[in-house]
């Protein structure tokens, strides 16, 4: 007979955890994969966009069948196998010629969604166990700075080693980093699936059933219509973070547009990562501010607060186009940075753990489907006209369809009470 495992063997998940999502954070191609496509293979602001709505494409039909994965077959085993695919296909990316090279960045896509929802899943079941459901955006919001750490670490270096090697080098180092995190996750204990492991009998990962993944897919969107406040939690959350994140889409481009490319010198590469990092800083602070701002206004009242200060910092790009302009794309970031886990808490607290992982990648899926329309139309405007064109856009739909989707959470959110 299998002995059940005791709930404080689950602690050492926490440390783990967070040693996972720092060594994963090393993404040295991110700060340089935009100047990578123009200046290697030469594509346009549109064809860029149109090969970011490829990679969304692929996000949006992988998500909830990946999350169905990681229910059914474990979180660790789709965190292990989404970092080692995304260590393949970031090396694809870097090596193939263009139109090649699109099957590694599609690669990353589907890699992406193996861990988005089911490394949030199993952070918030290991508190479980624990009994510390109240610290899970604390928890979140820790992980997420030390992630953006290590990639504010890996922009300080990109630049520079752009210059040195070129940008094929500095996307190629990325690999490794993706290799550790996948021996981190295996290293984690995955924590019962099973909403029937939580009704008072000890816990063990044994417990969950074994469902085919099409039930767990109709059984977890089932649910996420049925729980009017999630569902519509997954459309406001999610257009918030589609239209507050995509200023940062265009933030390579728009610092060479000021006569900052890292490849011209090695003092240009400094200069260059110095430019990105206001970003990552200002992730790495919101991500620590996310649970203090969550206990402080309530779950009525947060997210409809980042709606408000996202609309209000959005103003000054729509109007000047000036270098200095990074702060305000730094106070973006940071504000997408604050929303992920006002969301995933909010969700989390309404939802049984058989379907937590799906559900989570139904809300990734959300916002892709949003990203994939958003980048392409908005790349479009920018090839047209100018950067503010693009960012227009995107502030349109945020004040507008922001402002219609907070109205029909708030009614649901008033109409049921938390479970």
């Amino acid at each position: 007979m299998i002995q059940p495992t005791p709930p404080r063997a689950f602690a050492r998940n926490i440390p783990l955890f967070y040693l996972f999502q720092f060594v994963r954070g090393f993404h040295f191609w991110l700060p340089i994969w935009f100047l990578f496509l123009q200046s290697q293979h030469g594509l346009s602001f549109t064809e860029i966009g149109l090969i970011e709505a490829l990679f969304g494409a692929a996000t949006i039909l992988s998500e909830i069948p990946t999350g169905a994965v990681a229910d059914r077959f474990g979180r660790r085993i789709a965190m292990a196998l989404g970092t080692t695919g995304f260590a393949a296909s970031i090396t694809l990316f870097a090596v193939l010629n263009f139109p090649l090279l699109i099957i590694g960045y599609v690669g990353m896509s589907v890699a992406r969604t193996l861990i988005s929802g089911s490394d949030n899943a199993l952070l918030y079941d290991s508190l479980r166990v624990l009994g510390r459901t109240d610290e899970y955006e604390r928890h979140e919001g820790r992980t997420r700075a030390i992630a953006t750490s290590s990639l504010l670490a890996a922009t300080l270096l990109s630049g520079p080693i752009a210059a040195l090697l070129g940008l094929q080098a500095a996307i190629l180092c990325s690999a490794a980093g993706m290799i550790l995190a996948a021996a981190c996750a295996l290293a984690l204990r995955e924590p019962p699936r099973s909403e029937s492991a939580y009704a008072g009998s000890a816990p063990s990962a044994d417990t969950k059933s074994n469902p085919p993944i099409l039930h767990e897919i109709r059984t977890a969107a089932r649910l996420v219509f049925q729980a009017r406040t999630v569902f519509w939690t997954i459309l406001f959350a999610g257009i918030l973070l589609a239209t507050l994140d995509l200023p940062d889409f265009f933030i390579q481009p728009f610092i060479r547009s000021h006569n900052v490319n890292p490849t011209d010198a090695l003092d240009r590469g400094f200069i260059f990562s110095a430019l990105m990092l206001p970003s990552f800083v200002a992730i790495v602070a919101a991500s620590l501010l996310a649970a203090p701002l969550a206990k402080r206004l309530g779950e009525a009242r947060s997210l409809p607060t980042m709606l408000l200060v996202g609309a209000a910092v959005f103003l000054p790009i729509l109007i000047a186009d000036h270098l200095s302009l990074i702060a305000i794309f730094a106070l973006l970031s940071g504000a997408v940075a604050v929303v992920n886990p006002l969301a995933n808490g909010y969700i989390n607290r309404r939802i049984p753990s058989d379907q937590r992982a799906t559900v989570l990648s139904i809300f990734s899926m959300a916002t892709g489907v949003m990203i994939t329309i958003l980048i392409p139309a908005s790349s479009v405007l920018v090839d047209q006209f100018d950067f503010r064109a693009g960012f227009a856009l995107a502030f349109v739909l945020l004040t507008i369809g922001g402002g219609l989707l907070w109205l029909s959470w708030h009614r649901a959110h008033n109409d049921i009470a938390p479970t």
